[in-house]
């Protein structure tokens, strides 16, 4: 039968797709266990018979040690031939004395944690910096790549504008600098890093040269910061590579991540390996040296690989999302704002970038950066583009969003023929006051106190809100009061009262904010008007739609609702199917046995169930199916059964 084909193709795909998935990313994992082995080759070449070798030295600066968030759980150190290994903080010094080989092996294997943690900066540290450490003002001066010159002095002071909380001020030239340089892997940049000066001008380069622009911005400023190298995953080619990100130094709290390449801000992916640091970006990652006669010496490159070993669970939320449409029925062709909360849940900055993963067309990107100060609640906003389609039919969108860290939210808007259309001038005027409002002071002299006259509405019901105002000042107050954009002014003496009331037709879930503004102050108060849709439970798409009258059939059909039931039960001559809970969008499927000649009445269904208000429901239902080849006598048998 078709539909089980069907039925069989699309599990065999899931199975495929879950146990052949790469991972995107791991943002939200606890931590990441991962193994690191790097390695390179040394090719001895005797120029003469009587050579002799006094030593020959590789010091690597390029492995992992210990801090905040990674730990070495291991490093296993190799040589062939043997070598005598002394392990610094700086450098992993290799030192063959003698040797009659072709080659020189050398590397080592590591097993490292590292924890997805966010660094954690708790209070706001005034900007411009009046004192610096002496331990880090060498990250404050211009090196060979991170160079500084009047035209990155300017720039950084552009962009910083009269800022003096220092957290934004980083996060203002990191996201200008991950917006404004084109990552660009072409020739020039991928085999030699450009300086900053080079990269400003040209506005292009790799994670090197990003980073480069970025510190000298910084230090161009005054602000400690230096140059960090290592290995990171990423989901082009799903898999780790060589990658270099910033630290940055903020007094009494030490340094903290920026990658400007992937915009994590304050925080790194816990895939980021830190194998290095230092004030350039140029510096090699290993050097050789050797004292001998009648030999030379060809030096390979390293060769790194890196693997998964382990994931922790998921992580807990950062952030808290909440999806707001402005408008939630509306017309073909229409803009409709769309407003995300984003909720601070740490008592600490934090910087998220938050993605539109599901939406119709956008007016603007889908990806935005946010920084948030300690608990601290904003909004961002996006228009939404409806699109034209069948006037015949009430379509339903989605609007969803998901942070870098994982929390996700979405919202729907209905569009049809018949509602309101608003224009694109219409929603930028909306978010530029919403932006506004946001921007003035809580207006914490009246109190707002708003009830509906139901819990709970079904699509169709009128919905009405009635709130109170009261005037908390000592003085008489005049301001304006705004379901939605349907404003009034409103006068109040001290300890004075009034109570504005608004009526809403129900088709979908709302949420209707009251703003109260004046003299510079506003205050939000939102009212949800959730709504249920009247249930409507589905029977259809019998297979096959034909049979024969004589024939043994098996018949198949679909059960399926617009919205979550409880306690349905469907009675038929054939048996009875019960079930306590039916979601929206289930769809279950039914076989019988029977003849054909059982089918030349439709199938007759009773269905009761139950909303989720509780609200019982009882319902006759009909399944008709086409008998081909009914002799003459089975008319009248049916005809007769029909009187029954």
């Amino acid at each position: 039968m078709r539909f089980r084909g069907i039925l069989v193709v699309l599990l065999v795909l899931f199975s495929t797709s879950v146990f052949g998935e790469q991972v995107e990313n791991y943002n939200e994992f606890q931590y990441v266990e991962m193994e690191l082995k790097i390695s390179s080759d040394i090719g001895v070449e005797y120029l003469d018979s009587d050579y002799v070798i006094d030593f020959i030295k590789s010091d690597v600066s390029f492995f992992p040690r210990n801090d905040e968030r990674q730990t070495v759980q291991n490093l296993d150190i190799f040589s062939t031939p043997h070598a005598s290994v002394q392990q610094g903080s700086q450098e992993i010094v290799y030192l063959w004395q003698e040797t009659n080989g072709d080659s020189l092996n050398y590397g080592y294997n590591a097993k490292i944690k590292v924890n997805n943690d966010l660094f954690r900066v708790e209070e706001k540290i005034k900007f411009p910096l009046l004192k610096t450490d002496a331990t880090v003002l060498t990250f404050t001066r211009p090196t060979e790549f991170i160079d500084i010159n009047t035209k990155i002095e300017r720039k950084a002071e552009e962009i910083i504008g009269t800022d003096d909380d220092l957290y934004s001020v980083v996060f203002k030239v990191a996201e200008w600098t991950n917006l404004n340089i084109n990552y660009n892997l072409t020739t020039l940049t991928a085999e030699a890093v450009q300086p900053s000066s080079w990269v400003l001008d040209n506005r292009k380069g790799v994670c090197d040269e990003m980073t480069n622009l970025f510190i000298s911005f910084l230090r161009s400023v005054g602000i400690p910061a230096r140059f960090v190298s290592g290995m990171v995953y990423s989901n082009i080619g799903y898999d780790w590579g060589p990658h270099g990100w910033a630290e940055v130094y903020f007094p009494e709290y030490g340094w903290v991540p920026f990658d400007v390449t992937f915009g994590e801000y304050g925080w790194l992916d816990p895939s980021h390996i830190k194998l290095k640091d230092d004030p350039d970006s140029g510096s090699p990652t290993a050097r050789y040296s050797w004292k001998a006669n009648g030999i030379d010496l060809n030096v390979g490159s390293l060769d790194i690989e890196t693997k998964e070993v382990k994931v922790g669970g998921e992580k807990p939320g950062a952030v808290v999302l909440e999806v707001l449409p402005v408008k939630g029925a509306v017309g073909f062709g229409s803009y409709v704002p769309v407003e995300v909360k984003i909720k601070n849940l740490q008592n600490s900055y934090l910087a998220t970038k938050l993605i539109v993963t599901k939406a119709p067309d956008l007016t603007e990107s889908n990806v935005r950066r946010v920084l948030l100060e300690p608990k601290e609640e904003k909004s961002v906003y996006w228009i939404v583009e409806i699109p034209e389609a069948d006037p015949d039919y009430v379509y339903t969108t989605t609007f969803e969003i998901k942070s870098m860290y994982g929390e996700t939210d979405s919202g729907t808007i209905k569009y049809g023929n018949e509602m309101d259309v608003y224009s694109n001038e219409f929603a930028e005027a909306i978010v530029e006051s919403h932006r506004e409002r946001a921007e003035k002071e809580s207006f914490d002299e009246i109190a707002v106190d708003c009830t509906t006259n139901k819990k709970t509405y079904y699509a169709g019901d009128v919905a009405r809100i009635e709130c109170n105002l009261e005037n908390l000042a000592s003085n008489k107050l005049t301001f304006t009061a705004c379901f939605l954009d349907d404003c009034q002014t409103v006068s109040l003496e001290s300890g004075e009262e009034e109570v504005l009331s608004k009526e809403y037709d129900i088709a979908t879930g709302m949420r209707i904010p009251l703003i109260v503004e004046g003299d510079n102050k506003a205050k939000y108060h939102y009212i949800d008007l959730d709504a249920i849709p009247i249930p409507e439970i589905r029977i259809s798409n019998p297979e096959p739609a034909e049979v024969n009258y004589g024939d043994d059939v098996e018949i198949s059909f679909d059960v399926s609702s617009n919205t979550d039931v409880n306690d349905l039960l469907i009675e038929f001559e054939f048996g009875e199917m019960s079930y306590e809970t039916f979601k929206e969008k289930e769809v279950r499927t039914i076989t019988i046995n029977t003849q054909g000649k059982q089918l030349l009445r439709d199938i007759k269904f009773e269905v009761s169930y139950k909303d989720e208000l509780g609200m019982k429901y009882l319902e006759q239902k009909g399944l008709h199916i086409i008998v081909k080849g009914v002799p003459w006598y089975g008319r009248i048998f049916n005809w007769i059964g029909n009187l029954f």
